[in-house]
């Protein structure tokens, strides 16, 4: 019997995000496309997304002034700055061990599926640089308060989580009550010393590092939008109508790819939206950068 089937070439078909094509547009291209489009038609051919009219919060010319490409592109769930963990600990040793206002951490914690996400912005200069990215999905509770302290030890006090709802009580009241070990990584109920098979471990430190330092931020319809205006107020600060060469915003970050798809498409209405990456962030601005906003233009790239 003949086969009459007609022979077809075999084809790539991309989904999701330009930027995870290896067949696809040229880098430059890509970063071309976000900034002359607008941010609906960008979320859309770029990142995939399905965008409703209502019209998206954070324009493209404003994402990608706060992005540094300078850096290499973040896939993955971590990221830290180069020696960012030594230029902290030299700080606080030079400081006569004292953190101070230089290094702020926002944290947004997952809730069933989510992820929870830990930012920590460096503020001692203007723009302020992330220098911290963590993200986590499905891990033990145990685990996120580990790494907290983990990063309550190497960038301080100042931080700054989502602590909405029931779930954002427990989560405080854990963290009130909880000492991180850095020489194991986990937390104890304060008062208590590692231990393993009924003995202490050796190697603690004289003094665990305590979380209560920890505070809550509790999101409602208005304290939310609050949040996300005041992190447009600080990636538009200092924008200069009659200089669009002229570098603005008080927030510079790698280029996290999911970030990055997270602002270019947030809208109002983000009930089922991927905002994690997006309020860990606005967290770490709100307490570190709240005050450092100035006016902004009216009719800027801040929006309406």
């Amino acid at each position: 019997m003949t086969d009459y089937t007609v022979s077809r070439p075999e084809y790539y078909v991309q989904t999701g995000s330009m930027f995870e094509n290896p067949h696809g547009v040229p880098h430059d291209e890509i970063i071309r496309m976000i900034l002359e489009n607008p941010p609906e038609v960008t979320a859309q051919t770029v990142f995939g997304k399905y965008v409703e009219s209502s019209g998206l919060v954070f324009t493209g010319e404003l994402i990608q002034q706060a992005i540094d490409r300078s850096l290499p592109r973040v896939l993955g769930n971590y990221w830290v700055a180069d020696n960012a963990e030594r230029d902290a600990r030299e700080y606080y040793i030079a400081n006569g061990d004292f953190w101070g206002p230089r290094y702020h951490t926002g944290i947004d914690f997952g809730r069933q599926t989510d992820f929870t996400v830990i930012t920590t912005l460096d503020c001692w200069v203007m723009p302020a640089r992330m220098v911290y990215y963590k993200r986590l999905n499905r891990v033990p509770w145990e685990a996120i308060y580990a790494e907290v302290g983990k990063v309550r030890t190497l960038f301080g006090e100042n931080i700054l989580c989502d602590s909405s709802g029931p779930a954002g009580d427990v989560i405080m009241d854990a963290l009130g009550s909880r000492v991180y070990c850095p020489t194991h990584h986990r937390t104890l109920e304060v008062g208590q010393r590692c231990m393993r098979d009924g003995k202490f471990r050796t190697g603690c430190p004289n003094d665990y590092i305590p979380l209560s330092s920890a505070d809550g931020y509790v999101f409602t319809n208005l304290s939310k939008k609050e949040l996300v205006d005041n992190l447009r107020v600080v990636l538009s600060a200092t924008y200069d109508a009659g200089d669009s060469t002229k570098d603005f915003g008080y927030v510079r970050v790698p280029p996290i790819v999911q970030l990055e798809e997270e602002l270019s498409f947030y809208t109002w209405d983000d009930k089922r939206l991927m905002t994690d990456c997006l309020f860990s962030l606005a967290l770490a601005c709100w307490s570190g950068i709240e005050e450092a906003t100035g006016n902004v233009y009216e009719g800027s790239v801040y929006g309406s």
